[in-house]
């Protein structure tokens, strides 16, 4: 499968305690076009880039301590973050609270399937914003014809 670059933008924070996830991560990453990454080990790490500023697409494992404290913050801060979480086998994705806007990948990760993922997840934030300001918009023309 030939990877395309991106179309779109995208802030994305990776956490994972493994080295070579988050580095595997950063080549996809930057494979699809994308430049502006923070890659953390920790949930604590991560949470103090999310102080920083927000992301539109967080991947992070399931098997991170408070993993799921991490998400929630994120989206409180920016509702249209979109989320890959990464898990290690099937049967582990029953345990899973799902969140709207998020998407699961099981490791081993591969190189396609990530590209595309990363791809479809910020795609899919930039639609819903366009479709969001399209009702700003509608809303306030219907308040100045009325």
């Amino acid at each position: 499968m030939e990877i395309q670059k991106r179309i779109i933008h995208g802030r994305i924070l990776v956490v994972d305690r493994d080295e070579w996830c988050r580095e595997f991560l950063s080549q996809v990453i930057k494979l699809v076009g994308f430049e502006e990454f923070r890659l953390a080990d920790t949930v604590e790490e991560a949470m103090a880039a999310l102080q920083e500023s927000p992301f539109d697409l967080v991947i992070t494992d399931f098997k991170l301590p408070d993993y799921h404290v991490l998400l929630e913050n994120c989206r409180q801060r920016s509702p249209s973050t979109r989320f890959i979480l990464m898990i290690h086998q099937r049967n582990q994705s029953q345990q899973i609270n799902y969140m709207e806007r998020m998407d699961i990948v099981v490791k081993p990760l591969s190189l396609d399937e990530m590209a595309r993922k990363i791809q479809d997840a910020l795609l899919q934030r930039h639609r819903w914003e366009m479709e969001e300001k399209l009702r700003r918009l509608k809303k306030e023309a219907f308040r100045l014809w009325t």
